[in-house]
């Protein structure tokens, strides 16, 4: 199936980098091995876990994601395997767990190297075997599943420092497939933009039709550190600055959108590092949360331990 050619209307593939993802994407469908996916925040990882799931063979089954970094490590296990009745203080009865529900499906790990190092292992038995025991049983229980897998960092530097398994990685990432980040597919943030806006429309936020020449402008020119997230973000804010019929205006865009467009990233000589883009995105969410360290990780799309590490590197207060 040639996904780059219908996008099952769910993600814009104007730019190169995006139409060639898709495409190999699309021959992925039917696959039975494992898919890592890898791209920064807000890239758009889990459009495309539902892409890979909804046109494929197990598109009538279930898709059940786990959230890794917000199950708390010791219910992990509980959440993934199940548990009999017993099994702990407040085992009343027995539970499937999410691997279970997932027979036919795709189970998909989102954020995976938050998972603790305990059940990296028992992980790596159930991707290679596709069979374990609930919490607590002794029964053996085989799944017949898909694993696809995300990270928002590189899994082979956390293998090389030591916090994920060597294994489990390289079984994980049969087919791995890198998300650009959006300043990479500078053809696709207009369109975005456009289908972002035509949602508010929908929802009688606003009757503006479209961007005026210099609202294009500045958001092309923008770096977006936090990618199609980040990018909705600012088209529901000016929807509700200009609800008129008239096309938005640069005026309706953030204030940090004109000056790092219009002074950064003019000129190839004059552009920051990542590293630099990325200190001044968080400063600026922590600025529009309040310092908020819960709200701040959710509009970044991070996990609040992963917030403080970032915060810690760069010498955020």
């Amino acid at each position: 199936m040639n996904l780059a050619a219908d996008g099952l209307g769910r993600i814009v593939a104007r730019s190169e980098a995006m139409r060639a993802l898709l495409a190999v994407a699309g021959r992925l469908a039917e696959a039975r091995s494992p898919v890592l996916l890898e791209g920064e925040s807000g890239s758009g990882k889990d459009l495309l876990v539902h892409l890979l799931h909804e046109s494929g063979g197990r598109r009538d089954f279930p898709l059940v994601k786990i959230h890794c970094p917000s199950i708390p490590e010791e219910l992990l296990e509980s959440e993934l395997f199940g548990h009999e009745k017993g099994a702990f203080t407040d085992a009343r009865r027995t539970k499937l767990g999410k691997l279970e529900l997932a027979q036919g499906g795709t189970v998909y790990l989102d954020q995976v190297q938050d998972l603790a190092p305990a059940l990296q292992a028992k992980l790596l038995r159930v991707v290679e075997e596709k069979r374990f025991e609930r919490l607590g049983g002794t029964r053996t229980i085989e799944v017949d599943v898909r694993f696809v897998a995300s990270s928002n960092v590189s899994l082979r530097h956390a293998v090389a420092g030591g916090t994920f398994r060597e294994d489990l990685y390289h079984r994980l990432s049969v087919v791995p497939l890198a998300i650009p980040g959006l300043r990479e597919r500078l053809d696709d943030i207009l369109p975005l933009a456009e289908l972002f806006l035509a949602r508010e429309r929908d929802r009688g936020t606003t009757r503006a039709a479209g961007f005026d020449a210099e609202a294009c402008e500045r958001l092309r020119g923008y770096h977006w550190p936090g990618n199609v997230r980040e990018l909705r973000s600012v088209v529901e804010r000016a929807a509700l600055l200009a609800p008129g019929p008239e096309p938005i205006s640069a005026a309706a865009l953030p204030v940090h959108l004109s000056e790092q467009a219009g002074s950064l990233w003019t000129g190839r000589e004059r552009r920051p590092s990542l590293k630099t883009v990325e200190e001044a995105y968080i400063r600026h969410v922590l600025r529009e949360t309040g310092g908020s360290q819960t709200r701040a990780a959710a509009v970044l799309g991070v996990s609040r331990k992963a917030l403080w590490e970032k915060r810690r590197r760069f010498g955020i207060p």
